[in-house]
């Protein structure tokens, strides 16, 4: 198993087969892209760890709200972004895991069965509908970040709004004209959303990075299969050569006189 923050590139068995692949004439850019893209993922957990590091700070300087439902708020947010990028990792690391030994064994089959091995290279990771089930939750997860920022800027305009309509009566008691200017989110506010929109920015980062991934294997699938098709076609004579084949059997069957019957007859033959 790779250690999380380890470059795959850097793996014995990734660069034994890149080498493989590159010393036999076949094409390792589609494979060295899917590394490319598990090594983007974790450039957006170094980001959201960095965001979190800048963010704690923030939250012990809040003195003036101490024991203030906000803080709590906020502390409960920062740990639910911790929770989610420590999940991130456990996954990543999982994927990491499987094309390591999905490496490992294509080189064994190479050295077992030769470069025929090569051609079905997808199939020895394993990692596509881990990909296609983990994008799905990524989905959803951009879909409760969503709703999250939206709840707290519409609290936040609520409350500006009966702000605003205090300091009006203010206003109008003392002969002057009523405010009507609607504000941005408070500062508070935004301090709120901001664990949510670190979290929505690496999950948005990162299901792009898993569906480039994916179209990579489906690649790699894709080339195998034309493999076997090319293997295929090479064996098996086509049809119309099949029935030029027969055609010519019977043309030639027409031209050749017949066999004469031998029949014996008292010794003698007829």
């Amino acid at each position: 198993m790779n250690e999380n923050g380890t470059p795959l590139q850097e793996n014995r068995y990734v660069t034994e087969l890149l080498s493989i692949l590159r010393d036999n004439g076949k094409d390792a850019s589609v494979f060295t892209a899917l590394l490319n893209h598990v090594n983007e993922m974790e450039g957006f957990i170094k980001r959201a760890e960095d965001t979190i590091a800048s963010m704690k700070p923030q939250l012990a300087e809040m003195k003036e709200v101490q024991n203030h439902p906000v803080k709590n708020a906020l502390r409960n947010a920062i740990k639910a972004l911790e929770q989610k990028v420590a999940d991130i990792k456990e996954r990543l690391s999982e994927i990491k895991g499987n094309i390591v030994e999905g490496c490992k064994n294509a080189v064994a089959a190479f050295k077992e069965k030769g470069v025929a091995a090569l051609d079905k290279l997808a199939s020895f990771f394993g990692v596509k509908e881990f990909l296609q089930n983990w994008k799905k939750e990524i989905d959803s997860g951009i879909r409760a970040d969503d709703k999250a920022i939206a709840k707290i800027e519409a609290f936040a305009s609520e409350y500006h709004s009966a702000g605003n309509a205090i300091k009006n009566m203010a206003r109008v008691a003392v002969g002057k004209q009523p405010i009507n200017a609607k504000r941005e989110a408070g500062k508070l506010a935004k301090t709120i959303a901001a664990p949510y929109r670190a979290q929505k920015a690496t999950l948005t980062g990162l299901r792009k990075s898993v569906e480039n991934a994916i179209t990579k294997l489906e690649q790699l699938e894709n080339t195998a299969s034309a493999k076997r098709a090319e293997r295929t076609e090479t064996k098996k004579p086509s049809l119309l050569a099949q029935l030029q084949e027969n055609k010519a059997i019977v043309e030639q069957s027409k031209r050749d006189p017949p066999i004469k019957a031998r029949v014996n007859i008292k010794g003698a033959e007829i």
